[in-house]
């Protein structure tokens, strides 16, 4: 990408969505700081940045690398969730801290009042984004569009068949495709600039060889940016060097936490493809992550239970996930209350929730963060 490319795409970025840079900065800020609360704080934490809502784990694809279909949670029903009026309450509790609200699953777009839920947030005037396997967007784009989305991210693992094979559906490329340039085309009628489209790709061993399609992919569907995302891994060494140290009071299961043992890839090859992809002309920008360089590369996929650039985690204390059953929780495994029971505001610097970051503070992380999306997110 030129630096003329560059600088046009930043521009035009900040024009659109003014609310996502000041979300961007505000990120920043407060995981720039967060250092003296995870070491002093005894286990208290100041209000989250953003939420994660996982209103189901039900989804439409049979994903290769979905920890979700290994175990199964994938094949429930996405009306066994929560009622919207128990989502709403987390909404109204939390709304004067002003986090962001995430949607994921499973695919979250098939709880049947998805809609109705982010129309709701965006009332409080929360900023609110989606990863979604896009196969829907058809069918809800001119709902959504009411009061759209901040972000929505959309994944896309290859061109045509290697999209259909990674995803297990003869028609997913196609279904996803359709529905981002719907949902484009509507935007232009009406004026809009949100949702911003972001196309995410992650590496496996069965597109690899293909990453290279994925810019023109992404320019295709008018996508604001393409991230590549290197494989988040959770093998049974890390599961047992976690359990050694804190299975007495967060063990974990490989087969309950969708542990998947991975086809080995071509490291050096993929590095070959990472530089390809870099060198490629392109009118988005295009993002790794963990943008690693290339012998760390080699340690992340030869090596996944070590670290690299390791740093103390931050999920603890900047974000949380709720599952279908009103559970919160941090971490695989780690339930520190439930919204049907008590306020999303108490649970968070609850009994639980303290004693959940102060064993993170003992070593900076557990042997299962390594490879884990979490442990890379500060935003």
């Amino acid at each position: 990408m030129s630096v003329l490319a560059t600088a046009q795409s930043a521009l035009r970025t900040i024009y659109n969505h003014p609310q996502l840079v000041q979300w961007y900065f505000r990120n920043k800020f407060r995981a720039m700081s967060l250092t003296p609360e995870q070491q002093t704080a005894q286990g208290y934490s100041k209000p989250p940045l953003g939420i994660t809502f996982k209103p189901t784990l039900s989804c439409n694809l049979r994903c290769k690398m979905c920890s979700f279909v290994a175990n199964g949670a994938v094949f429930t029903n996405p009306k066994d969730s929560l009622p919207l009026e128990a989502w709403k309450s987390v909404v109204d509790d939390v709304r004067h801290w002003k986090p962001y609200i995430w949607f994921t699953g499973g695919e979250p777009t098939l709880y049947p009042d998805f809609v109705p839920l982010v129309h709701h947030i965006k009332r409080q005037g929360m900023l609110c984004g989606v990863t979604t396997n896009g196969t829907t967007l058809k069918r809800k784009a001119e709902a959504l569009l009411e009061n759209p989305l901040d972000m929505m991210v959309v994944s896309i693992d290859g061109k045509g068949g290697i999209h259909n094979h990674v995803r297990g559906h003869e028609r997913a490329f196609e279904r996803t495709t359709e529905g981002i340039l719907h949902l484009q085309e509507l935007k232009r009628q009406k004026g809009l600039h949100k949702p911003a489209v972001i196309i995410n790709c992650a590496i496996t061993p069965d597109n690899y060889e293909y990453i290279t399609d994925m810019v023109g992919v992404a320019e295709m569907v008018g996508a604001e940016a393409l991230n590549f995302q290197h494989l988040w891994q959770m093998t049974r060494s890390m599961i047992e060097a976690h359990n050694a140290k804190w299975g007495q009071w967060h063990r974990m299961s490989y087969e309950d936490c969708g542990g998947i043992d991975y086809t080995p890839m071509d490291v050096e090859r993929v590095i070959e493809l990472v530089h390809e992809v870099k060198r490629q002309p392109k009118t988005i920008p295009v993002l790794f992550h963990p943008d690693i360089p290339d012998e760390d590369i080699r340690v992340y996929y030869n090596s996944p239970e070590t670290f690299v650039f390791r740093k103390p985690a931050a999920c603890g204390w900047l974000n949380t996930d709720i599952l279908p059953n009103g559970d919160v929780s941090p971490c695989f495994e780690v339930v520190c209350g439930n919204i049907l029971e008590d306020r999303f505001t108490n649970i968070w610097n609850n009994y639980l929730y303290r004693e959940h970051r102060k064993r993170l503070q003992v070593d900076g992380d557990f042997p299962i963060c390594a490879r884990c999306c979490a442990y890379w997110r500060r935003d």
